[in-house]
């Protein structure tokens, strides 16, 4: 005796092709978003901010603040 395998159901079919659009039933279709390339900022250099607390803030941690 051979070895068959036997399947339940017929060939598979086609997949569906891809689409641009989202189709909503009843209710039309919504085009997907088209990839676009973008400028990067450089983070090379760090840019550093100080200045000087206002509030509560400077009253209890000191009166002034470095952000990288």
């Amino acid at each position: 005796m051979t070895g068959v395998v036997k399947t339940m159901g017929g060939p598979i079919q086609e997949p569906p092709k891809p689409v641009n659009k989202a189709e909503i039933k009843g209710q039309g279709s919504i085009p997907y978003a088209q990839l676009k390339e973008e400028k990067t900022p450089n983070t090379m250099m760090g840019k550093i901010t100080r200045g000087t607390k206002r509030g509560m803030g400077a009253a209890e941690r000191g009166g002034r603040y470095t952000s990288c």
